[in-house]
């Protein structure tokens, strides 16, 4: 990985597993708080109930709503998700 990006990697039922490098911030806005990710950011684990959005270099990834598990160490940003609805990349 390199050393300037974040990476994001997504397990899920419904696409399997994804890997996202050259990410750049993390935003979730969440039922119960709103959070924005960026590189050397603490060690986190958490759940999300609501938005979920990816910047990267080339394009984002927005997901309206999302149910999930996440944890954050290294700059690897790591999500189990539940169910999700209305992506859009």
């Amino acid at each position: 990985m390199n050393n300037e990006w974040m990476e994001v990697k997504i397990f899920s039922l419904k696409n399997g597993y994804e890997y996202f490098d050259k990410v750049k911030a993390i935003r979730i806005k969440s039922k119960e708080y709103n959070l924005l990710i960026m590189k050397d950011y603490m060690p986190l684990i958490g759940k999300i109930e609501g938005q979920l959005d990816i910047e990267r270099e080339e394009n984002s990834i927005h997901v309206d709503y999302i149910e999930g598990f996440y944890m954050l160490t290294n700059d690897s940003f790591e999500l189990i998700v539940r169910s999700e609805s209305n992506e859009t990349k």
